[in-house]
């Protein structure tokens, strides 16, 4: 079986929602709103979070004791809802009366339109939050939707080696590794403590034959309103690995002979 189904196939099952997809064609595509409280961003997550354990109970190899157990939540929104079209319009009558039941020109049998009208879908609690995230195990970009009113996950999307956006908490982490594994880093810390801010920048790429998309973040260093030219480490959050390249050294220009 390729990635993909396998993919697909326990994210349903972990899901265990029965006409969900004809419950998101009939929403149509959401549309983001302005944020949400601090009291539904944490009733969001902590849905979500339930999903996503489910999930890597059913991922092979993702429960082992020994494998990487990082999944941060990237982002949370609110999204807005389109009712379905046939519960916002009311029935309208038909133009032309039909003939009655077993009059001239009526094939239909009693009963027979009630069964073919279909029923209306249920009206979403709402509102709805999507929560977005990052699973390194296997490079899992993770979409969840959240009815906050029912209290439940709607629907459950993921993607693969996908560019996503970095959690202030891998942040924290990124300038935990440079200051436990970079040398010059540790001294840096140890010369001017507390008077040291920090600035990140976030990069995405692939590394030759690897197809995780490696999330890597370079450092700089300020003391007071001065820029540090070094140490600059490289934390690449993929492999946990930090490199401290060396200053550039310029060479001096000559001076023209006399």
């Amino acid at each position: 079986m390729s990635p993909q189904p396998r993919l697909s196939a326990l994210i349903a099952a972990a899901l265990g929602l029965i006409g969900v997809g004809a419950w998101a064609a009939a929403q149509g595509t959401p549309s983001p709103r302005p944020g949400l409280t601090a009291q539904q961003t944490r009733q969001a997550v902590d849905i979500a979070r339930e999903s996503l354990a489910e999930l890597r109970k059913k991922t092979e190899g993702a429960a082992k004791p020994d494998v990487d157990r990082r999944e941060y939540v990237v982002g949370v929104e609110l999204l807005a809802t389109k009712e379905p079209e046939n519960q916002s319009k009311p029935a309208q009558p038909k133009a032309k009366t039909e003939p009655s039941e077993g009059a001239p020109g009526n094939t239909t049998k009693a009963g027979a339109s009630e069964k073919a009208t279909s029923k209306p879908l249920a009206a979403v609690r709402g509102p709805l939050a999507l929560v977005t995230s990052y699973r390194y195990f296997d490079d899992i970009t993770v979409f969840a939707t959240v009815d906050l009113g029912a209290g439940r996950i709607v629907n459950l999307e993921a993607a693969q080696h996908l560019r996503t956006a970095l959690s202030d908490e891998e942040y924290e982490e990124a300038k935990a590794l440079a200051r436990e594994r970079s040398e010059q880093v540790k001294a840096l810390y140890q010369k001017f403590g507390d008077k040291l801010s920090v600035n990140p920048q976030f990069s995405q790429f692939t590394v030759k034959d690897d197809p995780r998309i490696h999330r890597v973040i370079h450092l700089t260093y300020r003391v007071g309103t001065r820029d540090l030219s070094y140490p600059r480490p490289i934390v690449d959050l993929t492999t946990r690995e930090v490199a401290t390249p060396a200053p550039e050294v310029f060479p001096k220009p000559h001076r023209p002979a006399q």
